[in-house]
């Protein structure tokens, strides 16, 4: 079963700035103010690899997410390591964690809508634009056959790295694409050890979904 939510939730919490464009290293990129950086896919193959943390959190597990969900959140580091990503979102949510500071990595926390087994999401593109920052997310939906099956969403997590004291923007772009065939055999589930992507995946006649989250920098404690 699919729900499509509508109502777009986004959290204001403290944190953000500037970036260079270079590799990441340990699931972050290293901070430099004043500077715009982009990283995007280098092709195909390496989807899956731009976010710093990711949960598929199953509609069998008791949990259910209608709505996308952005926030911005204190380092990970700060997460019990009991705690799942999802749950850490929950209570990022609920602000109950401290923001983060000048001497902090922020963090970006996005939840999915609910999708089918089938379905397949990757981050495309980071980029920073003064203090503006975008992700470009693709949401590809199945349009085959469906037998047994089973719904989910995706909790993505991505370090946006210590930003300077400031004001500034986070826009998640959910880009909607279909396709009806995966990579290699072509059948949805080939090796339950390995995620397999889409093949034939084409943009559809709906614009992008989009949500946004507001936050300041504080300078950190002398």
């Amino acid at each position: 079963m699919r729900t499509i939510g509508t109502m777009i939730v986004c959290a204001l919490l403290l944190g953000g700035a500037s970036l260079p464009a270079q590799p990441r290293q340990g699931g972050r990129v290293a901070a430099a103010p004043g500077e715009s950086w982009s990283q995007t896919l280098p092709d195909r193959s390496a989807r899956g690899t731009l976010h710093a943390s990711f949960q598929k959190v199953r509609g069998d597990s008791g949990k259910w997410n209608d709505d996308p969900v952005l926030l911005h959140a204190p380092p990970i580091q700060r997460k019990p390591a009991n705690v799942s990503l999802d749950d850490w979102a929950d209570q990022v949510q609920l602000g109950r964690h401290l923001p983060p500071t000048s001497q902090d990595d922020n963090w970006l926390l996005f939840k999915s809508r609910q999708l089918d087994d089938n379905d397949r999401l990757w981050i495309e593109r980071i980029e920073r634009s003064g203090n503006e920052f975008t992700v470009v997310l693709s949401e590809a939906i199945w349009q085959g056959r469906y037998q047994k099956t089973f719904t989910w969403y995706g909790v993505f997590g991505v370090n946006l790295g210590k930003l300077p004291p400031g004001d500034y923007r986070a826009t998640w772009v959910v880009k909607p694409l279909a396709f009806r065939q995966f990579e290699g055999s072509g059948r949805p589930m080939e090796d339950q050890r390995s995620e397999n992507w889409p093949k034939d995946e084409q943009p559809v006649d709906r614009g992008p979904n989009r949500l946004s989250a507001t936050f300041t920098v504080a300078a950190a404690a002398p």
